[in-house]
């Protein structure tokens, strides 16, 4: 009986409410609002290299204090592949379909946090995180791997081939791959870090968790 009863409250305390889901979303569209803000402002304001090396740690930098903070006002399973979810719905949206991809790095980021209060620990969150922005930065590479012939044709549409031709050397270039996964994987762990502070420094002194 003792063990049902442990089971039964653990089951109550992963179940999602509303307020759960609503916080969920509500903090998801900030957060695709400033990926979407960088993106386009990293286009304009800097050089390719920068733009394609660098942008995906950005936003990994700038909205991993944000992530910290949703993930400790649900601290629930799932948070992390809700966020691969609603992303990815975003994404299609734009008509983004090689962000598909991220819906698999979302699972792995979500069986990287399993684990007793792992959404409450900066650290778990961090690794969980890294995961899922790390498949960001490689949705646009993995296509050209897999199916190339028609991203050329997909993109042919939207860019000229000189652009076309700088993007394939980013994401077809091993050495640029590495770099870029290794900028995002920093930004992700920096933002996570900062997440934290701020978390316990101004949101649970406010007893707003």
């Amino acid at each position: 009986m003792q063990e049902l009863s442990v089971q039964n409250i653990g089951t109550q305390q992963n179940r999602w409410g509303i307020k759960d889901v609503v916080t969920c979303v509500i903090f998801n569209i900030v957060i695709m609002i400033i990926m979407t803000t960088v993106s386009m402002g990293a286009s304009m304001l800097f050089t390719p290299a920068v733009a394609y090396l660098a942008g995906p740690g950005i936003m990994a930098l700038l909205c991993g204090p944000l992530y910290i903070v949703m993930a400790g006002k649900i601290s629930r399973r799932g948070v992390l592949f809700a966020c691969a979810t609603i992303s990815v719905l975003f994404f299609l949206a734009m008509g983004l379909i090689n962000m598909l991809f991220l819906l698999g790095f979302g699972i792995i980021g979500e069986l990287a946090m399993i684990g007793k209060d792992s959404y409450l620990n900066w650290k778990r969150n961090a690794v969980g995180y890294s995961i899922f922005f790390a498949g960001f930065a490689l949705c646009a590479v993995l296509p050209l791997i897999f199916f190339k012939q028609k991203m050329i044709e997909i993109y042919s549409a939207s860019y000229t081939q000189e652009a076309m031709n700088t993007m394939f050397y980013y994401y077809e270039t091993p050495s640029m791959i590495a770099v870029m996964v290794l900028v995002t994987l920093a930004g992700s762990v920096l933002g996570c870090l900062i997440g934290d502070k701020f978390l316990n420094r101004h949101i649970k002194k406010a007893k707003l968790i």
